[in-house]
């Protein structure tokens, strides 16, 4: 029996620091008590760990923005698929480096720009997925910025400029257009919990719209792939993890959709 096919998946994005509570203790004292890194994404990248074959790297954003070129290169040669989730545009765009007085010098400052080494990348055969969340996309009032980035035509979707935000206590249903797409073939979508939000975008002609999800009458792309040349870029519009996924992540069929995402 032949071993499955190696799949090296880089995650970068969903880590938080929490700082804990605030005791105002005197007129003078105030001191925050306890501290946790914490991985908002583990259901997530345990999902991918379970994939045959996977490998799976998973760092916070600002690890990304202080990547140097090297290491930046380093990963792109490792992985087979990267994903990213709630990670910003200046991540990618901004470096510390620029902010450093010490290292100024007396000579132009410049990298290599990420997003056309992230598209040849792809257009050499690799797999970029990106995750919805407050900081993908347009986000919140526009903070996400994919849709001013270098990248923007290699995503199967078309980002809003503004405030792409749409949320719901309540929850939206979803509905699969695709069946037989091989991202979502045999998957029950009638049976997945509600999500509580996710980005407006609109998808690009030439893409598959495979998955829909629905607000106030209308229906929006919720998983969305495209060919770029021998590479994949696919994109879902919720979260994978809190707070959107939240009850995403309990669906038992969470696991294996993830799996046929990743082995496309």
């Amino acid at each position: 029996m032949s071993e499955p096919k190696r799949i090296h998946i880089w995650h970068v994005g969903n880590w938080c620091i929490h700082i804990g509570q605030k005791y105002v203790e005197s007129p003078f004292e105030a001191p925050s008590k306890d501290a946790e890194v914490l991985n908002y994404a583990q259901p997530f990248v345990d999902a991918l760990k379970e994939i045959p074959g996977a490998e799976v790297i998973s760092q916070p954003s600002w690890e990304l923005y202080h990547m140097s070129p090297e290491a930046f290169d380093e990963r792109l040669a490792w992985a087979s698929s990267i994903v990213f989730g709630d990670v910003e545009t200046k991540c990618l765009m901004l470096h510390p480096d620029f902010f450093q007085r010490a290292k100024w010098g007396d000579k132009p400052i410049v990298f290599p720009d990420r997003f056309d080494l992230l598209r040849e990348w792809v257009r050499s055969g690799g797999h970029f997925h990106l995750n919805g969340g407050w900081l993908s996309f347009g986000g919140e009032l526009g903070k996400g910025g994919w849709g001013r980035s270098r990248f923007h035509d290699v995503l199967p979707v078309e980002c809003l400029q503004h405030d792409d935000l749409i949320e719901s206590t309540a929850g939206y249903k979803v509905r699969c257009v695709l069946p037989q797409h091989p991202a979502v073939k045999s998957l029950d979508w009638s049976t997945m919990p509600p999500l509580l939000g996710f980005n407006e975008v609109r998808i690009r002609s030439g893409s598959d719209s495979i998955v829909e999800i629905e607000h106030s009458g209308k229906w929006y792309p919720l998983l969305a792939s495209r060919s770029y040349e021998k590479g994949l870029a696919t994109c879902w519009m919720s979260g994978a993890s809190p707070h959107w996924g939240i009850n995403f992540m309990k669906w038992t069929s969470y696991g294996r959709f993830w799996s046929q995402v990743f082995q496309l």
